[in-house]
């Protein structure tokens, strides 16, 4: 006589509930290294972004005689600017518009779009060639910030950011890097290019800087 085969039974609500909890523990226990980890990327991705236009703006310095310029301002006779700042992300859009002044001018943004937004939400006049639209973007960090972009000419002055990503809509302020020994600024007679990091405020620890600041 066949013996009739007991139906195999799934997982009980304990087994459930004891595999949670393990997973919970595991994710509480790795979710340092998990955020580190997560944080390294965003950094590198941004050193890589600030290098880049580094470059973009070491490479238009060659050719036209002065680094582009933080407030529209046009220093030389072979550039037209059709722009005017409206205090808000002047010295990155700027920065954008000089090495968009043309197509297939220093840096061609158009293969980054992740790199752009338009916090600010403003418009230019007429169509950046470069960039095939008339919004004056910005060229944001990892943690979607627009960078704070200074000429050594307007070291002193403060630039006011509105923030993208997660704290979309706030305005910050930001200030050219001094010194730590209170002696001048970092890269007198160049730039400065600044991403505010993950905590979204500008001269904090966590800001990245080119150029790097001198340790006191």
């Amino acid at each position: 006589m066949m013996r009739s085969q007991r139906p195999q039974s799934g997982f009980t609500l304990i087994e459930v509930m004891v595999v949670i909890a393990i997973l919970s523990l595991l994710i509480t226990a790795l979710w340092p290294s998990i955020s580190r980890a997560l944080g390294a990327s965003e950094e590198t991705e941004t050193q890589a972004r600030m290098m880049e236009l580094r470059a973009a703006i070491e490479e238009f310095q060659r050719e036209y005689g002065f680094y582009p310029s933080d407030d529209f301002q046009n220093f030389g006779d072979e550039i037209e600017i059709k722009a005017k700042p409206d205090g808000v992300n002047s010295g990155v859009e700027s920065l954008v518009m000089f090495l968009c002044w043309k197509p297939n001018a220093r840096m061609d943004l158009t293969d980054n779009e992740d790199w752009l937004d338009n916090t600010d939400g403003d418009e230019n006049s007429v169509e950046i060639p470069g960039l095939q639209r008339t919004a004056k973007m910005e060229v944001v960090d990892a943690w979607g910030t627009p960078f704070a972009y200074f000429t050594s000419q307007n070291y002193t002055k403060q630039q006011q950011i509105r923030l993208g990503g997660d704290g979309a809509g706030d305005d910050v302020i930001a200030k050219a890097y001094k010194n730590p020994n209170g002696k001048g600024f970092v890269g007198p007679r160049k730039f400065q290019l600044i991403s505010a990091g993950p905590d979204r405020e500008f001269n904090t620890e966590d800001d990245l800087v080119y150029p790097a600041v001198p340790r006191d």
